[in-house]
């Protein structure tokens, strides 16, 4: 029975984190009748909107053991590319279509550097969080921008009864499971992630999809940062500050190994709307706001150690395996 279960986990890497969602839900609904309301509900997806969608194109980039701290800069410097240019043309489709670009050409140029100079995807993506950012801040002058009302659409509007930001939620994770599971790329990754070593002795495209999977990252962020600005209304200094390590905390808790190799956007979905449900719990038993980041950090934490106490523990069976095998071998001959 037991590794019966073990199998099904192992093969559903998003199932713990489904089942934390459910157990988590189930206290909050005890603590607080507030909870079980539809407009509550709704609005956990909604908020929880924004890091999914930034979570499926994270779960991409740590599948190939990389990682992008840089994702909170893109979208600060694609949220201030869109309401400067709004705000100059009063062309929404301009501005719409220029900060998707760069923010995909922002993601491709963090792979470019990770593939040409060989340096370490933290310490690469840690220097363009600060080139970004500070790039944002000159094009802006660190000034606030309002947007448009009919920009709330994107981030408060319904279509066919269905918030928008859930719709796009959607859309982008079909998209996003159909690549991973169903395509060369998805496949590339694994093995990339897996062995970037026997993936170039195999002659599989490693810069070409590593450079993909972090344009698709970048653009992900793009729409994730127009959702933001329609919601809080307008560009703001603050924005998308910190925002990539709640992304990654989503991707490690939905089952995703921090070294690479393997993931699933399923799971990084069920992480995302997790730590939104941490914050809803937190308002409802009304705790001091100062402690949100405190808890986050801490989940953050525990989730890299799960994580490396999983990989250590697959490792040990491996190493088991083979030993099984030599011992064998050692008393057939």
């Amino acid at each position: 029975m037991k590794s019966t279960l073990n199998s099904i986990i192992s093969k559903q890497k998003w199932l713990p984190i489904a089942l934390a969602n459910m157990v988590f839900a189930a206290l909050l609904a005890i603590v607080s009748p507030v909870f079980l309301t539809l407009s509550n509900f709704q609005s956990m997806l909604i908020q929880s909107g924004v890091t999914a969608i930034m979570a499926i194109g994270m779960t991409f980039i740590i599948i190939t053991a990389g990682i992008d701290i840089s994702m909170g800069a893109i979208l600060f410097f694609c949220s201030a590319l869109f309401a400067q240019l709004l705000q100059d043309t009063q062309s929404y489709w301009l501005a719409f279509s220029a900060a998707i670009a760069c923010a995909t050409l922002l993601g491709t140029i963090n792979g470019v550097l990770v593939t040409r100079f060989k340096i370490s995807p933290l310490i690469t993506t840690l220097a363009t969080y600060s080139i970004y950012r500070g790039m944002a801040i000159h094009l802006t002058g660190a000034q606030n921008i309002p947007v448009p009302r009919e920009m709330g659409f994107l981030g408060n509007g319904k279509l066919f009864g269905l918030p928008v930001p859930i719709i796009l939620l959607i859309v982008i994770f079909i998209l996003g499971v159909y690549l991973l599971n169903h395509t060369r790329l998805g496949l590339y990754a694994k093995a990339i992630g897996s062995s970037a070593r026997s993936a170039n002795e195999s002659n599989l495209p490693v810069t070409k999809v590593t450079v993909a999977v972090y344009a698709i990252g970048g653009m992900v962020t793009g729409i994730s940062a127009l959702i933001l600005l329609a919601r809080v209304g307008g560009l703001q200094s603050g924005i998308g500050i910190g925002i990539e390590f709640t992304v990654i905390a989503a991707v490690i808790l939905g089952g995703t190994k921090l070294t690479g190799g393997s993931g699933t956007i399923v799971g990084s979905v069920f992480g995302a709307f997790f730590l939104v449900l941490i914050d809803n719990g937190l308002n409802l038993v009304n705790a001091s706001p100062y402690i949100y980041d405190i808890v986050r950090g801490s989940v953050l934490l525990a989730a890299v150690a799960v994580d490396r106490l999983s990989a250590k523990r697959q490792e040990s069976r491996l190493i088991q395996i083979k030993k099984q095998r030599l011992e064998h071998n050692h008393a057939t001959n």
